[in-house]
């Protein structure tokens, strides 16, 4: 007996471990312990704040949120939203780290060749996902609850619950969130490019979470008639019967915010441990089950089959620019983390431009009582466009992305410029169709003449060349290669913030300077010069870059 719970004790300090080391992975903090090199505790500091305000900002618009439906008299909607809302950023962050955290992850080998059960391997990847998962759920669940605190009377009972609440909530949506990912694995494993196919599922699902979002916002749910749009009073009738319509739509949809709903606002010992038993259940099944598959399910994936009949045939040889190009587009495409990540822009836009072209830009300014701006959102398009496109700026991590194999690159008989301009032509391969595509769908939406068309084809395309080209500039000064995660890269390095976030920003300075008539310049003329100077600034930094050597 004593033997039997000595072996328990290990395996909790193992899984302990693993979580630890784990996290210091994952958010760097060893950098601040280990690191020597100034810049790089400096850019992880700057990486930290960004974070911060971040969190800030989240924790402030959830507060905002609560205490709006406060103020409207629907406290009973807040438990559910608070969970509806913490559970839908959980399963659709989680969705896509699974393939690389579950299953395909970088040390498998290492990992498994360890004396350390199965299920300890399972139980302490789970524990780290769900760490960061309530970690986003605190930051949803405790805000909204502080809020309904203050102007809901609740018992201690009620308080208790909703604390343990923010506890259990993320293991249903996580569990759910990595069957789904390993439903994409398996699938994908079946191919030959398993890994480009599951980044190709990963993105499909990203779309189809957004339409089905779009598709349930645009649906009638009486939101919109809360308040007569002529007095500026509450609507009554539609007062009254909002909130049960909502409780029955989020009970509908996730039926744990039922069992939650009613535990914190009435007390219910009973509700509460049966979403507790449903929790905790749902999580033992999954581990269970996981640990008997998983070892086949890792080897399949890792593993590949060839052919009995495979024959010699012509070998055929490209350019060293072709070769390269093809390996940093393979190397984006094959990781989910780096495609869904990476892509998402141009996602975001060929969404957006799609439901211009569907729906219509008047009927949506329409709805958002903004139809006098129409020839202002006119003239804006191009700007639109560019800014989420600009979001794509796999040129900024593409040069870190060589990790430990840069030595390789450096010791190939080729300038630096020729790896450069691989990263933009890899770059500019999903940024450029995009704004042509995009920019096709806004001109035919707005029926545009032909001067007002060439100036929105023009402003992304100008955009696009001008990112990619800072994307270069920004890695050859911020790139590491010493990084344990491709995480690190594309959501947490400065590399990912400035090349990401930093395009973006700058032109939606430059739309609002364009068409707020602070320059006095009609928009089209100040666009057009704007597309010029683009245009030199870009060749300027692009044979600046290419003289300089490769970052060490």
């Amino acid at each position: 007996m004593m033997s039997s719970q000595m072996q328990n004790t290990k395996q909790k300090n193992l899984c302990f471990l693993l979580v630890k080391n784990r996290l210091m992975a994952q958010t760097g903090l060893n950098v601040f312990h280990y690191e020597k090199d100034k810049r790089k505790k400096n850019g992880k500091i700057a990486v930290m704040v960004a974070i911060g305000m971040c969190i800030a900002m989240l924790i402030g618009y959830c507060s905002a949120a609560a205490y709006g439906y406060a103020y409207l008299g629907l406290l009973e909607l807040i438990p559910g939203i608070a969970m509806t809302v913490s559970s839908v950023i959980v399963l659709f962050f989680t969705m896509f780290k699974t393939n690389g955290e579950f299953f395909g992850f970088r040390d498998y080998d290492m990992i498994m060749s360890l004396p350390i059960p199965i299920s300890t391997v399972v139980n302490s990847r789970f524990v780290n996902m769900y760490l960061w998962n309530t970690f986003f759920t605190i930051l949803v669940m405790l805000p909204m609850g502080t809020i309904y605190f203050i102007f809901e009377k609740v018992t201690f009972t009620g308080i208790l619950f909703w604390i343990l609440g923010m506890l259990l909530s993320p293991l249903i949506p996580t569990t759910i969130a990595a069957v789904f990912g390993a439903v994409i694995t398996a699938f994908s494993s079946k191919f030959r490019y398993a890994s480009a196919v599951a980044s190709v599922l990963s993105i499909a699902a990203i779309v189809g979470l957004m339409v089905l979002s779009m598709s349930a916002g645009s649906q009638e749910s009486g939101l919109s008639n809360l308040v007569d749009s002529k007095t500026g009073n509450l609507n009554q009738e539609v007062f009254s019967s909002l909130a049960p319509q909502i409780s029955e739509q989020l009970n509908r949809t996730y039926p744990p915010v039922a069992l939650f709903q009613r535990a914190v606002s009435k007390g219910d010992w009973v509700s509460f441990f049966l979403f507790a038993g449903i929790s905790i259940g749902w999580y033992g099944l999954f581990v269970f089950l996981l640990s008997i598959k998983f070892r086949q399910i890792n080897t399949a994936l890792t593993s590949h089959q060839s052919k009995a009949n495979y024959k010699m045939e012509k070998l055929y040889a490209s350019s060293t620019l072709l070769a390269l190009y093809k390996k940093t587009i393979a190397r984006i495409l094959k990781s989910t983390i780096c495609a869904t990540n990476l892509l998402i822009g141009c996602v975001m836009a060929i969404l957006f431009s799609t439901a211009i072209l569907v729906v219509g830009p008047e009927k949506m300014l329409k709805s958002m009582e903004m139809t006098p701006y129409l020839p202002v959102v006119k003239n804006a398009a191009g700007y639109v466009i560019a800014a989420m496109v600009s979001m794509t700026n796999t040129a900024s991590v593409s040069l870190a992305l060589e990790g430990k194999n840069i030595w390789l690159i450096q010791s190939l008989p080729i300038p630096p410029k020729k790896l450069y301009d691989s990263y933009l032509l890899t770059n500019l391969t999903f940024t450029l169709p995009t704004s042509v595509l995009c920019a096709i769908f806004f001109c035919i939406a707005f029926k545009v003449d032909v001067m007002t068309a060439f100036i929105i084809m023009l402003t992304p395309v100008a955009f696009s060349l001008f990112t990619a080209v800072m994307g270069i500039f920004i890695g050859n000064r911020l790139a590491y290669y010493d990084w344990q995660d491709e995480v690190q890269l594309v959501k947490q390095s400065m590399m990912s913030l400035f090349g990401m976030l930093g395009g973006m920003v700058v032109i939606s300075i430059c739309g609002v300077v364009a068409n707020s008539g602070i320059i006095p310049l009609q928009a089209n003329l100040f666009t057009l010069l704007l597309v010029v100077l683009l245009f030199v600034l870009t060749v300027i930094i692009y044979k600046h870059e290419s003289k300089r050597p490769i970052k060490e």
